[in-house]
């Protein structure tokens, strides 16, 4: 049953990597949600930041592989230290980012985000 909750964090995880992915990508293509992430600086992200969502949208999408075999869904060859790290390293992260999102300035990002990666926090931590 343990296994079970694991499994289903895991992929439940791996669903939230690939929604930010999603919303990182978006906002490298211009979409005006710049309000709620990186600081809620403009509406539209200037440049530079939007290369940086389209370097998040990768690694979300590695980060959302790598939780997949975590839930053994895909990967069995890959050596079981290879999710397990990414697993801890995302949580870590995903904890930072919810108490930067918390001491944002936009209720967006602070109640809106934040609320989100504390959710993805603890799906990692379950699986």
């Amino acid at each position: 049953m343990q296994t079970s909750i694991r499994r289903w964090a895991a992929r439940g995880a791996a669903g939230f990597c690939l929604a930010f992915a999603a919303f990182q990508l978006a906002l490298a293509l211009g979409a005006p949600f710049g309000e709620i992430a990186w600081g809620g600086s403009a509406p539209v992200l200037a440049g530079p930041i939007r290369w940086a969502s389209a370097a998040a949208a990768i690694y979300l999408l590695v980060a959302a592989g790598l939780m997949a075999a975590r839930a053994g869904d895909w990967g069995r060859r890959l050596p079981r230290w290879l999710p397990l790290a990414c697993n801890i390293v995302l949580a870590l992260q995903l904890a930072l980012n919810t108490l930067a999102n918390l001491a944002a300035k936009t209720g967006g990002e602070r109640y809106g985000m934040g609320a989100a990666s504390a959710v993805g926090c603890g799906l990692c931590l379950v699986a």
